[in-house]
């Protein structure tokens, strides 16, 4: 399936001059961005799409530490892109002006993302299902609540450090009017302010993510 340029999220960091139709996210339709967007559009990785097609057949392309076949694949916020091949490594992540931009990190930090809790289950003996916001579940016995954040390992899939909502946590935001902004949060009752430079504002937990 396809797009109209013209009707693609205003989120994504793209001319809106250029090919007439691009390929639709693969899911997160909202808030997720192709995989062939981001390396021939953005990054300009590769120039075609048949060129893109190649190198996921040679396996030249991670996301997650997992080789990706789907050109289509939707990233979103902190996904990892990994090339190797290139020795390059990119963190999907906000810009200022609230659209979808690309840090590019070492090696070793591509084996790790952070993740929004999402919600949890339950499955006895301490044990719990947690469900992250990026479809990502894990099992584990580590507390933390939902809405909080979480350090996770691609490698051994485990949580190498949470990061709560609390009193003078960093956190950016990610929907909204300050869509990308970055700053501290205070608590008071059941009400979150962020403290971004010389701006104070109220945001609700759905609307932010704890970061390091």
């Amino acid at each position: 399936m396809h797009l109209k340029r013209s009707e693609t999220s205003k989120i994504w960091p793209i001319s809106r001059k250029g090919t007439k139709y691009l390929v639709v996210p693969s899911h997160f339709k909202n808030y997720g961005i192709p995989l062939l967007v981001v390396l021939r559009d953005v990054l300009k990785i590769v120039r075609t799409r048949k060129e893109l097609v190649k190198i996921l057949r040679e396996g030249q392309i991670l996301v997650n530490d997992e080789k990706l076949r789907d050109e289509s694949r939707a990233l979103v916020i902190f996904d990892i892109i990994s090339i190797p091949a290139l020795n390059k490594y990119y963190r999907v992540n906000f810009s200022d002006n609230g659209k979808i931009g690309f840090d590019e990190i070492s090696e070793k930090e591509s084996h790790y993302k952070t993740v929004k809790l999402s919600n949890k289950k339950i499955l006895g003996k301490g044990i719990t299902q947690l469900n992250f916001s990026d479809g990502r579940n894990i099992i584990s016995k580590d507390k933390i609540s939902v809405g909080d954040s979480a350090l996770i390992s691609f490698k051994d899939k485990k949580l190498t450090k949470v990061m709560p909502i609390a009193d003078k946590s960093n956190v950016m935001i990610i929907s909204g009017k300050h869509r990308g902004t970055k700053g501290i949060i205070n608590l008071a009752g059941d009400k979150i302010f962020v403290k971004s430079k010389d701006v104070k504002f109220e945001i609700g937990k759905k609307e932010l993510i704890v970061i390091e």
